[in-house]
């Protein structure tokens, strides 16, 4: 049915449907927080530790569709098995929707990172959005670059080296900062973090 659809139905439809999803969890996060009676904006709940993995969606699909789809075919035949069987669906849509990035982007940057935002201000959900977005508009970056190189450059052996090294950046900042947050802990990825840090420093 959903293929009969315009495209920007579709769209709208998951907008509509993903801004929804937001309302409803912080609803209920503003019940358990109430609840617990956590006068304490430090104190990193439960929810605030789910709540800071979900954003990093965004950058880890951005650098699976910039990297991840040129060289994983290189991979082993079972890790690509693993990824066609869990990730490849979702990096598919997200490649065939590239709005889709954009306007998450543009709703997470409206929900947390506005001085003004209208959800409570969680500071360890705010520093986690927050960097999620850099580490995309980083990955966005790169891959624009990546792909702005001459393609004899990136088909041969040294392109698939940068690229490699790129994709394991990409994975390796969005997997230590998932486990961080799973921890309660702040991340602290060189620079990318001190950017995060200076930026919530200055809007306070």
């Amino acid at each position: 049915m959903l293929n009969q659809l315009p495209v920007w139905t579709i769209a709208f439809i998951f907008t509509f449907i993903f801004v929804l999803l937001c309302i409803a969890i912080y609803q209920s996060y503003n019940f358990i927080v109430k609840s617990f009676n956590k006068e304490n904006k430090e104190y990193i709940t439960i929810v605030d530790r789910l709540g800071s993995i979900l954003p990093y969606w965004l950058p880890l699909l951005e650098g699976l569709q910039n990297f991840g789809q040129q060289i994983l075919p290189d991979y082993p035949f079972s890790l690509m098995s693993i990824y066609k069987k869990t990730l490849m669906p979702i990096v598919i849509f997200y490649v065939t929707n590239p709005a889709l990035a954009f306007i998450i982007f543009f709703v997470l940057y409206y929900l947390f990172v506005r001085t003004k935002s209208p959800v409570p201000n969680r500071p360890f959900i705010r520093f986690n959005v927050l960097q999620s977005i850099l580490l995309f508009l980083i990955n966005s970056l790169l891959g624009a670059t990546f792909r702005a190189l001459p393609i004899e450059f990136r088909m041969s052996l040294y392109g698939l080296m940068v690229c490699n090294t790129l994709f394991w950046f990409v994975l390796s900042t969005i997997v230590y900062s998932v486990i961080k947050s799973i921890e309660g802990k702040y991340a602290k990825i060189p620079v990318i973090s001190q950017a995060v840090r200076i930026q919530i420093d200055n809007q306070l």
